[in-house]
């Protein structure tokens, strides 16, 4: 089968489909790279499932308050992510946070972290 390569606006419709199977296919996809904006508007999905796969990718960087946002963000899935994440260093009120956490693969992250600071 001969696969074309996806345009930009072929690409800009799927990460804003109404559909939300189809906007995490598209969050799923490496063959492109996101544009900041595309990013940004991953991560403030309304959907968790788009969010925790803008989360899981590592072709981007985070920004301070994307990472913020994760860490904070009411799915488990999305903290978690961005907790194992190694690309920034948490600060000390998100370390402290972060090992208050509710969820206990949460607190081991920030826990492993803590200990790699020693």
């Amino acid at each position: 089968m001969n696969m074309q390569k996806l345009t930009p606006e072929q690409i800009e419709l799927g990460l804003t489909n109404a559909d939300v199977s189809i906007r995490k296919e598209f969050a799923e996809c490496r063959d492109y790279t996101l544009t900041p904006a595309q990013i940004e508007r991953g991560l403030t999905d309304e959907s968790p499932e788009v969010r925790a796969r803008f989360a899981d990718r590592k072709d981007y960087r985070p920004t301070p308050e994307q990472i913020e946002r994760g860490l904070t963000d009411p799915e488990i899935s999305i903290r978690y992510t961005f907790a194992e994440r190694e690309d920034y260093t948490p600060t000390s009120a998100q370390m402290e946070r972060g090992m208050k956490d509710p969820h206990r693969f949460v607190r081991m992250l920030f826990a492993q972290r803590m200990d790699g600071m020693h």
